[in-house]
């Protein structure tokens, strides 16, 4: 969500968010009125009306913010220098995601992410945030593109392995009752990672601590 938005408007946004995962967890979208969305979040018909079309509109511009406002935090500017060694440009910046930043949105967020990645997978969070990581890496290769390390394998099909492999990876924690903190989480993630790390750059280089 922008952060230029007024401050009344994003509050309302998130009680009418809020209330959506909360009649999520006991109702279909399609069992889930207006009336009831705004009587849970105490906000009036009007209000709603104000700011969304109708309730399609309103629920995909909710999910939507979900996952932006996850990216928002998970994406942090670091030097090429601080992912990996002997750089052409060590102190060119680059967007990288913080897996402990991600995992802690998401933990902070666990019944939103419960609820719509476990139980309403109708809804297509899962995809929202494959095509979200999706467009993220595909940014970072093209950056360092001369650089990169050569699999022989289509780039398309490397970005495809991290990100289901990682979105996998959430689904699996929130499954099991996130029974690992966000922190050895992350741990066990860059562990993997180091075991694939080239002399090269590489797609693991897009995800750190």
């Amino acid at each position: 969500m922008s952060h230029e938005v007024d401050p009344r408007v994003d509050k309302t946004r998130r009680r009418l968010r809020k209330a959506l995962i909360t009649l999520l967890q006991t109702e279909s979208v399609e069992n889930i009125s207006v009336q009831k969305l705004t009587s849970t979040a105490s906000v009036t018909r009007g209000t709603f009306y104000l700011h969304y079309k109708d309730k399609s509109a309103f629920v995909d511009q909710a999910l939507d913010d979900l996952v932006t406002e996850l990216f928002e935090t998970a994406m942090v500017t670091v030097s090429v220098g601080d992912i990996m060694t002997n750089p052409i440009d060590p102190l060119q910046r680059v967007q990288v995601l913080s897996l402990s930043k991600a995992l802690g949105y998401i933990s902070q967020h666990a019944e939103a992410f419960e609820t719509l990645l476990l139980h309403q997978r109708q809804l297509a969070v899962n995809q929202r945030i494959n095509q979200q990581m999706t467009t993220w890496m595909d940014k970072f290769y093209h950056q360092f593109e001369a650089q990169f390390a050569d699999l022989e394998v289509p780039v398309s099909i490397q970005i495809a392995y991290y990100v289901s492999a990682t979105v996998g990876l959430i689904t699996d924690w929130l499954e099991n009752d996130m029974i690992y903190t966000p922190h050895y989480l992350t741990k066990c993630i860059k562990k993997m990672h180091h075991l694939m790390t080239m002399s090269n750059i590489s797609f693991t280089d897009f995800f750190v601590k």
